[in-house]
């Protein structure tokens, strides 16, 4: 494989990486739309987006078997990676992070555990056997971003999440001074012990792997900090890197021509 190019959509935005056949970053663009990220001698390119390709059922494994479908993207027919979707409640894995977990496990193959994916909108994967078998999303920081409460720790953010952890009906109370428009140290914590609250399946006694994501840069840091108090087996991933190993795997898959 030559060089190539990474398109991804997260949140609204895109990201063309355009890679060496190694994998190592030459250049980075992103932009409201695909199509101005797309040099005009167009190297290989796979995309993780959902624009116009049906949710994969889980359990699955996070790339289909054979060929990627190609979809026109930027008036361009591009293969890209299709998203999946729980049916039990329709809960939604992007394709950026069904690439991400592709490329633990093409590192990994045998990795069984959770893949924590720290994004504005988290993502709780339980993996066995190569496939995703289930998945919880819930939504921290995109709550936060959304009440004005900065991503940061502190005594205050330790406090928060204790007490929320142990009793997440508190967290309307802790989140009470951002409705009047005040400032508040607690409210990270507050929300992220929510979380972690509702999660308690998915970390305790298991293997986590933590994962990084540009939706919500710094946010995985705090994560991991807060469930390693926990005395959770958590660790930090590079999400840049997995992204670009799941998308090379699936480029490998790819036909030349749609």
């Amino acid at each position: 494989m030559t060089d190539w190019i990474a398109l991804t959509e997260e949140t609204g935005r895109w990201r063309a990486l355009h890679l060496d056949a190694d994998g190592t970053v030459r250049d980075r663009r992103s932009g409201p739309a695909p199509r101005p990220l797309l040099p005009e001698d167009l190297p290989a390119v796979v995309a993780a987006s959902g624009t116009g390709l049906d949710l994969r059922p889980l359990p699955c494994t996070p790339v289909p078997e054979g060929a990627l479908p190609h979809v026109e993207i930027g008036g361009r027919a591009l293969p890209a990676l299709p998203g999946l979707v729980q049916s039990s409640d329709a809960t939604m894995i992007t394709p950026p992070e069904a690439a991400r977990i592709a490329g633990i496990l093409a590192g990994v193959p045998r990795f069984d555990g959770v893949i924590w994916i720290c994004g504005a909108s988290t993502l709780w994967a339980h993996i066995s056997a190569g496939e995703v078998v289930s998945v919880m999303r819930a939504a921290s920081a995109a709550i936060l971003a959304a009440m004005g409460a900065p991503l940061a720790e502190g005594d205050a953010f330790d406090a928060a999440l204790a007490d929320t952890l142990s009793r997440p009906e508190r967290i309307s109370r802790e989140l009470a001074p951002l409705s009047l428009g005040q400032s508040s140290q607690r409210a990270a914590g507050a929300v992220l012990g929510a979380e972690l609250a509702a999660a308690r399946p998915w970390w305790l006694g298991q293997s986590v792997l933590a994962l990084s994501s540009p939706t919500a840069p710094g946010w995985s840091n705090i994560c991991v900090r807060a469930l390693q108090a926990q005395g959770a087996q958590v660790t930090l991933g590079d999400g840049e890197a997995a992204l670009i190993a799941g998308l090379s795997a699936a480029l490998r898959a790819a036909p030349a021509t749609p």
